[in-house]
C-alpha cells in the first residue's frame, strides 16, 4: 500500500511538474516573442518613414543603445539586408531569408526569432536566446527534484516510524489473542487511552474476552452445579427403586415406589427444563420477538393472579402502578419475571408478610419492584442467589432448585435490564430498572 501510494504520489509530482514546466515555458516564450515583435515594429517604422538608410540607423541605436545593451546581454540578435548588397547591419551572419516564428542556431546558441520582408527587397531578423528559458526549465525541474526527494525521505522515514509503532501494536493484541488461545483467560490488551482505531479494537477485543471469560466461569460453576444438584434427586431416586425391589412385596407396595420414583424423575426434568428455558433466554433467540406493551396491564394481571395465592398462605399483596407505562420487550418472559420474584416472597417468608409491586416511570428510567416485609437475605449473598442453583441455607429444606432468581436475571439481562437487591429495612427489595 505504501508503495502504491509513492507511485501515486510520483505521477501527481510529475503531472505538477509538467503543468509548471509548460506555464513557465510558454510564458517566457511569450514575453521573448513580444520582445522581438517591439523590435520587428520599431525597424520597420524606420524603413517606412526614411527607407532602407532609416532602418539600418534604427538597428544600429537598437544595439547600440543601453536598453540594447540590456538586450543584447540577454541574448538579443538582429540581421539587416537587401537583396542588393547583402547584409546590411547585424549581429547575425547571413543566411537565406525564411519567413514567420523559427529556431534558429548560430555560434552554438539556440535563437528563437521571426523574419519578416520589410519590402520585397529588404528582410529582417530578429531573435533572441532562449538560453534563459532553457535555464529556468533546469531549475524548475532541479527544485521538485530536492523536493520530490526530500518529501520520499521523510515519508520513508515516517512510513517506518509509523510501521514499527502500528506493529509493536498489532504484536501486542497477537501476543495476548495468542495466550488466550494458549489458555492463559485473564490476559488483557494494555490500553493507553490513545482514542484511536487500534485502541478501540482493542477495547471491543478485552470486552469480548471479558464477555467470554465470564461465560466460561459461568459454564464452569453451572456444570459444577448441576453435578452437585443432581447427585441429590438421583442417589435419592436409586434408593427409593432399591428399596422397592427388595423390600416392596405387594402391588400397593410397588406403587407406591414408583410412584415416589416418579415424583423425583419429575423433579430432575423440572430442573433440566428450568436450566433449558434459562439457555434459551441468554442465547437472546426471544429478541426477535419483542413488541411494544403495557408494563402497567401486564403487573396488574400478575397481582391480580397470585393476591388469591397471597392471601391462601395469609401474606397481604399491595400494589401502587403507575398507569400507561409501556416498554418494548416480551410479554411472556415479563410475565415469568415478577411472577417468579413473587412467588419467592410468598414462599420464602413468614405469614402475614406485606409483599408490595411497584412501577415507577421518570425521564430516565422505569423501575418495577417487588418488596416485602420478611427477613430478607443478607447483603454479602446478594450477588449470589441470582446464581444456578444457589440456595440460602435457611432454604434448603423447602422445595426448589434455586434456579427462579438466575431466570429472573437472565430475562432482565434479555430485556437490557438492571437488576438490584436491596435490603427494604425489614426485608427485600428486588428493583428492575428498565432503561
Amino acid at each position: 500500500m505504501a508503495a502504491s501510494f509513492a507511485v501515486l504520489f510520483l505521477g501527481l509530482a510529475a503531472g505538477l511538474i509538467a503543468a509548471v514546466l509548460w506555464i513557465v515555458n510558454d510564458t517566457q516564450t511569450s514575453s521573448l516573442v513580444r520582445a522581438n515583435d517591439a523590435d520587428i515594429a520599431t525597424v520597420d517604422n524606420g524603413f517606412r518613414d526614411e527607407g532602407i538608410d532609416e532602418a539600418v540607423e534604427v538597428t544600429k541605436q537598437r544595439l547600440g543603445s543601453s536598453d540594447s545593451v540590456r538586450a543584447l546581454s540577454r541574448g538579443a540578435y538582429i540581421l539587416l539586408e537587401d537583396r542588393a548588397h547583402g547584409k546590411r547591419f547585424g549581429n547575425l551572419e547571413g543566411f537565406a531569408p525564411r519567413l514567420g516564428l523559427f529556431d534558429l542556431t548560430s555560434t552554438g546558441s539556440h535563437i528563437l526569432g521571426r523574419g519578416v520582408l520589410l519590402a520585397p527587397e529588404v528582410y529582417l531578423f530578429v531573435g533572441r536566446d532562449t538560453a534563459e528559458i532553457t535555464a529556468a526549465r533546469v531549475r524548475i525541474v532541479k527544485a521538485f527534484g530536492w523536493v520530490i526527494a526530500g518529501s520520499m525521505l521523510f515519508a520513508g522515514i515516517g512510513g517506518t516510524l509509523l510501521r514499527v509503532q502500528l506493529m509493536r501494536r498489532v504484536d501486542a493484541i497477537t501476543r495476548t489473542c495468542e495466550g488466550i488461545i494458549a489458555g492463559r483467560f485473564n490476559e488483557r490488551i494494555l490500553i493507553r487511552s490513545r482514542g484511536d482505531e487500534l485502541e478501540r479494537l482493542s477495547v471491543a477485543i478485552n470486552e469480548m474476552l471479558n464477555r467470554i471469560s465470564a461465560l466460561l466461569d459461568n459454564l464452569r460453576q453451572v456444570s459444577s452445579d448441576v453435578a452437585h444438584d443432581l447427585r441429590t434427586p438421583l442417589t435419592r431416586l436409586r434408593n427409593r427403586l432399591e428399596e422397592a425391589r427388595g423390600g416392596s412385596v405387594t402391588t400397593v407396595d410397588y406403587a407406591a415406589a414408583v410412584a415416589r420414583a416418579i415424583d423425583d424423575t419429575d423433579q430432575v426434568l423440572a430442573m433440566f427444563s428450568a436450566l433449558l428455558r434459562i439457555s434459551q433466554i441468554e442465547a437472546g433467540t426471544r429478541v426477535a420477538t419483542f413488541t411494544q406493551l403495557s408494563l402497567s396491564k401486564l403487573l396488574e394481571n400478575v397481582v391480580d393472579m397470585y393476591r388469591p395465592v397471597a392471601e391462601d398462605h395469609r401474606h397481604v399483596l399491595s400494589a401502587s402502578i403507575q398507569p400507561e407505562v409501556g416498554i418494548r420487550g416480551d410479554a411472556e418472559l415479563l410475565t415469568q419475571l415478577f411472577s417468579n420474584l413473587i412467588e419467592n416472597a410468598i414462599h420464602h417468608t413468614p405469614m402475614h408478610t406485606t409483599i408490595h409491586v411497584a412501577l415507577q416511570s421518570s425521564e430516565d428510567a422505569i423501575v418495577a419492584s417487588v418488596s416485602d416485609d420478611g427477613p430478607g437475605i443478607p447483603a454479602d449473598e446478594h450477588s449470589k442467589v441470582l446464581r444456578r442453583f444457589y440456595r440460602l441455607s435457611r432454604d434448603r429444606s423447602t422445595s426448589g432448585h434455586g434456579l427462579g432468581l438466575a431466570l429472573v436475571a437472565a430475562i432482565a439481562n434479555l430485556h437490557q435490564a438492571t437488576l438490584r437487591l436491596a435490603d427494604a429495612k425489614p426485608g427485600l427489595c428486588v428493583s428492575t430498572n428498565f432503561c
